[in-house]
């Protein structure tokens, strides 16, 4: 496959992971705010759904990248910048998905609101990965 075709699957594919994270911190405030009511609790629902279906547009994102790098894990310059942020932001995203499957709807208020700061770190994470993946682009376009 050719190279800048692979190039475009990973620029296609790492925004689907992006938007599915800020998706997920937008219905887990929702719920914070509406905790008792259904609302609350259709928006936890949504909030775990966004976050697995971006873990796993994530692991497109992962492979193309790595394809792109020939399997460089860390690099140098801004692709070491990017990898900094995005190992940790994918990581975070897998064992948050895969929390909120294991807990299910035995999720507490108290663990609800750790969790939602440590998506708040993972938005953080995806944004500076980002950033740097836009550096990455600079001296290509």
């Amino acid at each position: 496959m050719p190279s800048d075709l692979w190039a475009k699957l990973h620029g296609a594919s790492t925004h689907f992971p992006i938007a599915m994270v800020l998706g997920t911190c937008a219905f887990d405030v929702l719920a914070a705010l509406a905790w008792e009511r259904p609302l609350g609790r259709n928006a936890r629902v949504a909030g775990t759904h966004a976050l697995v279906l971006g873990a796993l547009g994530g692991i497109l994102a992962v492979v193309s990248g790595l394809y792109l790098t020939k399997g460089e894990v860390w690099g140098a310059g801004a692709l070491r910048w990017h990898h900094r942020f995005v190992w940790p932001a994918f990581g975070l995203m897998v064992s948050g998905a895969t929390w909120r499957l294991v807990v299910g709807d035995k999720l507490t208020r108290r663990n609800h609101a750790i969790y939602l700061m440590v998506e708040l770190v993972l938005s953080g994470l995806m944004a500076a990965a980002g950033h740097w993946g836009a550096e990455l682009l600079q001296g290509v376009l």
